[in-house]
């Protein structure tokens, strides 16, 4: 009985200003807290741009007509339905150029580039360059995807792709 008599008789509570700034202290840490993690659990997505391309049949490109940002080579990759030989403002020749396996996901590289630097920004006159590996192909598919956001900029199908003589 006494311990309750003591636990009542004392006068040492915080003051209630102090404990509202507490709970508002709190309830601002647990709202941020929380922002921050569902923000993380739903992160920041980043925009595809905008790119038109045009397949050209005769010679076997893939040319820039437009483009919305400001976006580097080396930001995109490419994909075929079939083995290739890419190369990126250069006709493809057996020095210039890298071969894609069929089906498979390839980043943009320095080596696909004629000035051997894919970390320059897309322009209006770019192209690509393709050619068959070994053999003429028919109904080819080249997918071009912004490699940051995993989205496709553009799917184009080709009848058929020659090899060309060096």
């Amino acid at each position: 009985m006494k311990a309750n008599r003591k636990f009542v008789e004392g006068e040492e509570a915080v003051s209630e200003v102090i404990g509202v700034i507490l709970m508002v202290a709190i309830a601002v840490a647990i709202a941020a807290t929380l922002y921050v993690y569902v923000n993380g659990m739903i992160g920041v997505q980043q925009k595809a741009p905008t790119i038109q391309m045009l397949a050209d049949e005769d010679d076997d490109k893939l040319s820039v007509i437009s483009i919305n940002a400001d976006v580097y080579w080396d930001s995109l990759a490419i994909r075929s339905t079939g083995a290739v030989n890419i190369s990126i403002n250069s006709e493809v020749t057996t020095s210039v150029g890298v071969t894609l396996s069929a089906d498979t996901y390839y980043q943009v590289n320095d080596s696909m580039m004629e000035s051997g630097n894919a970390h320059v920004f897309i322009q209006g006159a770019d192209f690509i360059d393709i050619e068959g590996t070994l053999a003429d192909l028919d109904d080819i598919t080249i997918t071009i995807i912004h490699d940051d956001s995993r989205t496709t900029l553009g799917t184009y199908t080709y009848s058929s792709i020659a090899v060309t003589a060096d």
